[in-house]
């Protein structure tokens, strides 16, 4: 009997886009290895600047805020979840807070002992890689798996 090789995928989520993201290679991934996709949602100060525009009336009230903010993010989680099983893939969301992003996917990849992690990149170079750095690179560095890092 064949062992599968890759059987939980961590795939973070970028929160900082404006546009949703595209899960769809994620899915397709963990349907042909048959494999448990972890989705992980980390709050930073860049996810939180793209998602404040939404809740202005709210953002007098931090409580308030912070709690929509959460239940905003743990619905969109959910949203991947239910796309992900219609897809016959099982998969979790997990929310996360913290500044140092990459931080964040490495201590989960740790703890959920995932034996994959798929990053997107949007490939950049020059001058936007060194004032933005590369969230792929630095995970490349020091994950405790391989890592597939997929070009969006």
């Amino acid at each position: 009997m064949v062992v599968p090789v890759v059987r939980r995928i961590l795939a973070p989520i970028e929160l900082a886009e404006t546009r949703e993201p595209d899960l769809g290679y994620a899915i397709g991934l963990a349907a042909q290895l048959r494999a448990e996709l972890l989705l992980l949602a980390v709050i930073d100060t860049p996810a939180t600047v793209n998602l404040i525009g939404r809740h202005r009336a709210m953002a007098d009230n931090s409580r308030d805020f912070d709690t929509a903010l959460q239940a905003e993010v743990r619905a969109m989680l959910q949203q991947f979840v239910d796309k992900a099983a219609e897809a016959g893939v099982r998969a979790l969301g997990h929310l996360t807070f913290g500044e140092d992003v990459e931080e964040k996917i490495l201590q989960e990849a740790l703890l959920q002992k995932v034996d994959l992690i798929l990053v997107r990149s949007r490939g950049r170079t020059g001058i936007m890689k060194a004032l933005l750095g590369s969230t792929a690179g630095e995970i490349l560095k020091a994950a405790p798996c391989p890592v597939l890092v997929a070009r969006t």
